[in-house]
């Protein structure tokens, strides 16, 4: 499966040299490429859901539902509004280009780099693939090389669908990565996690390349006194442990007001129980496994290190299946073990608070999350949280659903990455919006006041058309007329 390094040298170049030739530029042919994903990833469904079962033990509805779906509507998105998303934006607001007609015109960056995960491996490369070539791009994709079955039938697919002149795929580890970032690109989309979104930030500076990178952090839930505690409970269940908590965007750890604490516990138990049976077992079809030993051996080691309680194991780990089953760890402090790094599996810690004012000061504690989750139906304390917090995205009484919808773009600040995609926001993504302006010789006559040389008479005339107005005040609020007058 893996890309011989000198063969990257000659996919790079062959982008390269394609889109300099503007063959990916054309709307139709954007969109013929697009049609032809679309159509391939539902003739192979079948074939890639068994793919990331025998990879994940990933549930086949789990995979339509957390992944091909939004496939689907990202592919949709872009078919039915690129030639609006592509088309020219007029700008105004300055009368001296009156005549000039300036426009954004929506350029591609060129050739670009997708990197991809394992967690998400359909989802996480098609999504970022459908907003590259929307935008009229070249692509080299580097999938993961962890998830070995996933990656091998999205390839076969991927390249036997996609116009090789304009896509190609490179596949491998460290080694083979390392190549590709050596290398000079227009564009570099990275999703992963953030100690690696750190390596690929220093070779895209080399080069001064613009870089996406989607990385992760840990994405505190908080659950307040005012929430609905059974709703809360089985919202929180559902976005910690499916996938088996290996989403980036999970609860990583869940805080609780004092007074609520026992009871909710006693709720989310239930849950759980509710969502994937009274005995959880390795053989269960709905829940996903650990990816790899190293990491089952991970969440195993975090366990046992924990200066928590083990309040709740939903079942019997097991090395050899690599499953792990739904924790629960309470009296969880801010330097136990279980709060240093993000998680990333379906153990989540817990932790309370006696108000809603040492939430804003335990979450600044850590790095910018991904995601940050609060259950509460008082708009007050909502509004308070959510002005003394930073994340990539805020949801407010339930948990995942802003990673789904190709009408909400997705992000993180921070640590937790930079940029943002899915429908019309990945378009612009892998799009430089480039100022055009057509200057009119009939211009000239305005326009000749700026040569020299720049007598009192033409200066006066200058700042005429150049300065604007004052109509703030040095003193007092910065308001109109009508909002001085009317208070």
């Amino acid at each position: 499966m893996y890309t011989p390094l000198e063969e990257i040298q000659h996919k790079h170049q062959r982008v390269v040299d394609s889109f300099h030739k503007g063959k990916a530029q054309s709307l139709d042919y954007r969109k013929d490429q697009l049609r032809n994903l679309y159509f391939a990833i539902k003739d192979n469904q079948g074939k890639l859901k068994e793919a990331l079962f025998k990879d994940l033990h990933r549930p086949p509805h789990e995979t339509d539902v957390l992944e091909l779906f939004l496939v689907y509507s990202e592919i949709n998105a872009a078919l039915s509004h690129l030639s609006k998303w592509s088309s020219d934006t007029k700008l105004s607001g300055d009368k001296r280009l009156l005549l000039s007609g300036p426009v954004l015109r929506k350029s591609p960056y060129g050739a670009v780099l997708i990197v991809s995960p394992w967690n998400y491996p359909y989802l996480l490369s098609l999504a970022p693939i459908c907003s590259a070539i929307a935008a009229g791009n070249t692509v080299v994709f580097k999938p993961t090389e962890i998830a070995e079955h996933s990656t091998k039938a999205l390839c076969e697919v991927l390249e036997a669908t996609l116009d090789p002149d304009t896509f190609q795929v490179v596949q491998g580890g460290p080694e083979q990565a390392t190549a590709l970032l050596e290398l000079k690109w227009d564009k570099i989309f990275f999703t992963g996690s953030t100690p690696v979104g750190r390596i690929v930030a220093q070779a895209a500076a080399k080069h001064l390349t613009p870089v996406t990178l989607e990385l992760g952090g840990k994405s505190p839930v908080i659950v307040t006194k005012t929430a609905n505690l059974p709703l809360a409970a089985k919202r929180i269940a559902w976005g910690k442990f499916t996938n088996a908590g290996q989403t980036c965007i999970a609860p990583d750890y869940l805080v609780l007001e004092k007074p609520i604490a026992e009871k909710f516990l006693v709720e989310f138990s239930n849950a759980i129980k509710a969502l994937y049976g009274a005995d959880l077992t390795k053989d269960s079809p709905d829940y996903a496994h650990i990816v790899s030993a190293r990491l089952w051996e991970r969440q195993q080691r975090l366990v046992s290190e924990t200066k928590g309680t083990i309040s709740l194991q939903h079942g019997t780990p097991d090395a050899e299946s690599l499953f792990f089953p739904p924790t629960i760890v309470t009296g969880v402090s801010s330097d136990d073990v279980l709060m240093g790094d993000e998680l990333f599996g379906p153990i989540l810690p817990v932790m309370t608070i006696d108000n809603m004012k040492e939430a804003p000061k335990l979450i600044q504690k850590h790095d910018y999350p991904l995601a940050l989750y609060l259950f509460s139906t008082d708009s007050t304390e909502q509004e308070n949280l959510l002005r003394n917090t930073r994340s990539g995205a805020a949801i407010v009484n339930d948990t995942l659903i802003q990673g789904g919808s190709s009408a909400v773009p997705f992000g993180g600040v921070g640590t937790s990455g930079t940029g943002r995609y899915h429908g019309k926001f990945g378009f612009d993504e892998f799009t430089h919006e480039r100022p055009i302006l057509y200057q009119s010789e009939l211009a000239e006559m305005a326009m000749s006041l700026r040569y020299p040389p720049l007598t009192e008479s033409k200066m006066k005339k200058l700042r005429f058309v150049s300065l604007p107005r004052e109509w703030f005040s040095r003193t007092g609020p910065v308001r109109g007329l009508a909002g001085r007058l009317w208070g």
